[in-house]
């Protein structure tokens, strides 16, 4: 592959260039993103031992003025230090390190110059010290050595349609394709990580680290907005029911069914021994997957249902669920496995022929353990986020504790603390109600030792931090610290009345304690955790806390922060036996073998634990296989923001995607690899998050378009051609920024299937789609990446809408007047974004 490029490139493009703490280096050359990301990390050779991340610590940034930035950092234990200059000049981006290195432990540097954006190079190539290559456009798989473009380069090209740029360094660089790779920074946008893989770093002397980047656009002149103007075609058969066979999920434990008997869902039900408790629940979660039928037509067929409670000898929450191609009979362990039953009974159903059937057969289902949480967070929004999410999502499938976060409510005990995203007293005890109602138990989870950051807003008892300068922690060495602490459990405790708290203490030295003295820690973990558990025990309640400070590193997989065996082994003999132990490890690993011996470990010494897990999938299999193994529970962790609104959800959906995954494995204590599994988390998530009711039959609809007649997510569609906006291909650099559809006449919705050329970060805004109306009114929606639009080359579903060969089917609701055009633009150039469709669902006469 040639290019044609050096003479349609611009003498001088617009650089644009950041440096940010945590996040590290950004370029955009001609309003493209080139660079996204730079940092660097110094370790003990081996990876036996990190001294210092520049992704967890903080760097102290000064722009100079509009073409330099300098950077500084030290590391807390003064052990690694150093500067950075940033210079531009032109096209040239000069940069220059110095390391310096003050300890007598062996260090080396892993440090990545810059990690180039992997869309405007798609069809490009790369040149290492001369040496020409197409790059390549399937992601290679394995370690980052198996990912490697050619050998490391002093200097290296990327060249592409749009954008090219040359990296010269004082040390060969190494750049490998980061698409899929196992980091957590490789999971949002596709990369090619360039750098360096070890430098060493000798005591007292200063090591200097030296490259330039060189950098070309091309010119883009963007097309005029174009107008189409289309006939509208009618198709009959358009709009086509959701026929898709339920998964069942979580996979329960007997299922003997007979999918070709099925019961007729008819809406017209009998009640041979009453009505029972939940059946309104059981019809209005019908009516939210189905265009239910109309009762009382003449020809439907009378479904005999009944339900109560019985003692199955089983968990809470299990239940049976007996159909007949006449009849359903729900009995459950309990209200819990009652409403267990009806959901399951729900998630069954499905459309056939015109009708709503779910097959013939028994389940007999029961929980492998009875604590299956969920942590969450508290805030202003958070009781209409989490009422949805539970009835939606978590309650149907399995859940049954939640673990929330509450620390930022507004306390009596703690005047003055209070920020934006303080929970009202008296919503949060409402939110607790809402929970017990759905036989959910909720419980209030507030920092007590580390993590106190909120305790000490706004300046507020700083006298009773450990570091008053870097107020983390807590004192426990000062009664008036643990004092104040009780007090607000008391007050917590008196107004939620839960039945189990959880105190937190994980990480509890990892700010504010200059020097490492684990014996110290434990001197004070000896103080703090027998007042907790004379807290809970005064309360009431049984007592829980995240399990790091108790693990020492060969005691676990990962997370184990107590520091050697004997510090970790006296600060578990100080937590009072019985309690819930979080055992949290977050290492993406599918072998449960790794997560037995933590388990074990708390176990043995006269704890409960609770496998707790965060969002990557192989993490949730590994840990949860292994707490099936050893009778533990379960818990899945978020860490999206402090706030739990939906806002955060969104812009960390993979963390709630997970959850699907966590409520099968925890209930099911199912052994399948994630790969074998007859779903994907996040299309459940979506579809039961934001569920849609279906057609019975197919329904007319009126599409625009001239090309061939295609169909997602149920919508028939007849392709429009040229729609498509300004990217950072060949194809379509110089398209239009938007592009305008005349429409004339009324629906109950409209329909886009959407594509976009280029994979970015989830939830970056990508363009606005405008409806205009006849009598001058609008409705704007803004297209973000991941919840609207995903790239023809990302394989994960969109959030709001269903996705098929690359391609979303968006669906949109209209109000009962007269559209008249509607217009779609991009904010993002580099997106090309594309219009493959547009039909309106149920025209009605104007």
């Amino acid at each position: 592959m040639t290019f044609a490029f050096l003479a349609l490139l611009q003498s001088s493009p617009t650089i644009e260039f950041d440096v940010e703490s945590g996040s590290g280096l950004k370029v955009s050359v001609g309003g493209i993103p080139v660079i996204q990301g730079s940092w660097f990390q110094a370790y003990a050779p081996g990876w036996t031992k990190g001294f210092y991340s520049s992704r967890w610590q903080q760097q102290q940034i000064k722009r100079v003025d509009k073409d330099t930035i300098k950077l500084n950092f030290d590391s807390p234990e003064k052990k690694f230090s150093g500067s950075a200059t940033y210079k531009l000049d032109g096209n040239k981006l000069a940069v220059t390190w110095d390391f310096n290195w003050a300890s007598d432990e062996s260090a080396k540097i892993e440090m990545s110059t810059g990690m180039a954006w992997l869309p405007p190079f798609r069809e490009g190539q790369a040149i290492l010290d001369g040496k020409t290559r197409d790059l390549p456009q399937i992601p290679p798989v394995g370690d980052a050595s198996k990912r490697q473009l050619g050998s490391a380069a002093t200097v290296t090209e990327l060249k592409g349609a749009a954008v090219s740029f040359r990296l010269k360094a004082d040390r060969p660089v190494v750049t490998f394709d980061a698409r899929g790779y196992a980091q957590d920074w490789a999971e949002t946008k596709p990369l090619y990580w360039q750098g360096y893989q070890g430098i060493d770093l000798p005591k007292g002397q200063t090591v200097r680290v030296q490259y330039e980047y060189n950098f070309d656009a091309k010119v883009r002149t963007l097309a005029p907005s174009r107008t189409f103007k289309l006939n509208p075609v009618s198709i009959a058969n358009g709009l086509q029911p959701d026929l898709a066979k339920p998964v069942l999920i979580p996979k329960p434990k007997s299922a003997d069914l007979d999918w070709q008997n099925p019961i007729i869902v008819s809406n017209a039900w009998h009640f041979p021994a009453g009505r029972f408790k939940f059946f309104d629940k059981l019809k209005e979660l019908l009516a939210q997957r189905f265009v239910l039928p109309s009762v009382g037509t003449g020809g439907s067929i009378r479904v005999a249902v009944d339900g109560g409670m019985a003692d199955l000898k089983k968990l809470p929450g299990s239940y049976r669920l007996t159909i007949t191609p006449n009849s359903a009979s729900f009995i459950g362990q309990g209200e819990e496995g009652l409403m267990n039953a009806i959901y399951r009974f729900v998630q069954l159903c499905h459309v056939e022929n015109g009708q709503i059937v779910a097959p013939s057969g028994i389940i007999e289902d029961e929980p492998r353990s009875d604590f299956r949480g969920v942590h969450l967070f508290v805030g202003p929004n958070a009781p209409e986020f989490q009422s949805k999410l539970w009835n939606n999502v978590l309650r149907p499938l399995g859940m049954n504790k939640v673990v929330l976060q509450c620390e930022r409510t507004e306390w009596k005990t703690l005047p003055g603390v209070t920020s934006d995203i303080t929970m009202k007293q008296e919503a949060l005890v409402k939110l607790f109600d809402f929970y017990r109602g759905i036989g959910v138990e909720p419980i209030p989870l507030i920092q007590s030792f580390g993590h106190m950051e909120w305790f000490f807003a706004r300046g507020a008892n700083l006298d009773l931090a450990y570091n008053s300068q870097v107020p983390y922690a807590i004192d426990p060495r000062k009664p008036e610290a643990m004092e104040l602490v009780g007090k607000l459990w008391d007050e917590a405790a008196r107004v939620l009345k839960p039945q189990t708290v959880h105190f937190g203490l994980d990480e509890v030295d990892m700010r504010g304690f200059e020097n490492k003295d684990p014996k110290h820690i434990t001197e004070l973990w000896e103080l703090m955790l027998p007042f907790l558990g004379t807290v809970a025990k005064r309360n009431n309640t049984k007592m829980m806390l995240w399990g790091d400070q108790g693990l020492a590193p060969n005691e676990a997989v990962d997370a184990a922060m107590g520091d050697d065996r004997e510090n970790a082994s006296r600060r578990r003999a100080a937590i009072p036996r019985g309690s819930y132990i979080a055992d949290w490890h977050y290492k993406a690993e599918q072998d449960h073998k790794p997560f037995l011996k933590s388990l074990q470990t708390w176990k043995l010494d006269g704890f409960k634990p609770i496998a707790s897990s965060w969002y990557r999938p192989e993490n949730i299999r590994g840990l949860y296989v292994a707490a099936d193994i050893e009778s533990a529970g379960t818990l899945q962790t978020t860490w999206a923001g402090y706030e739990s609104n939906e806002r955060n959800m969104l812009k960390a959906l993979q963390q709630f995607n997970a959850m699907v995954y966590a409520a099968d494995y925890s209930w099911s204590g199912r052994i399948e690899q994630i790969e074998e599994l007859p779903y994907k988390a996040d299309d459940v998530f979506a579809r039961m998050y934001n569920p849609r009711q279906s057609p019975l039959r197919p329904e007319r609809l009126v599409t625009l378009g001239r090309g061939d007649i295609f169909t997602v997510g149920g919508v028939s569609f007849a392709r429009l051609l040229d729609a498509e906006l300004a990217g950072v291909s060949n194809s379509n650099f110089n398209a239009a920024k938007s592009i305008e559809f005349a429409l004339i006449g009324q629906a109950r919705e409209i329909a886009l299937a959407l594509t976009c050329d280029a994979t970015t970060s989830f939830s970056e805004p990508l363009g606005v789609v405008t409806l205009f109306y006849k009598d001058g009114t609008k409705e704007v929606t803004s297209l973000q990446y991941g919840i609207h639009v995903r790239s023809g080359d990302d394989s994960l579903g969109t959030f709001a809408g269903l996705r098929k060969e690359g391609v979303t089917c968006l669906r949109m609701p209209l109000q009962k007047k007269e559209l008249e055009k509607i217009t779609i633009a991009e904010s993002n150039l580099s997106a090309g974004l594309r219009v493959d469709g547009i039909s309106l669902l149920t025209a009605v006469k104007s």
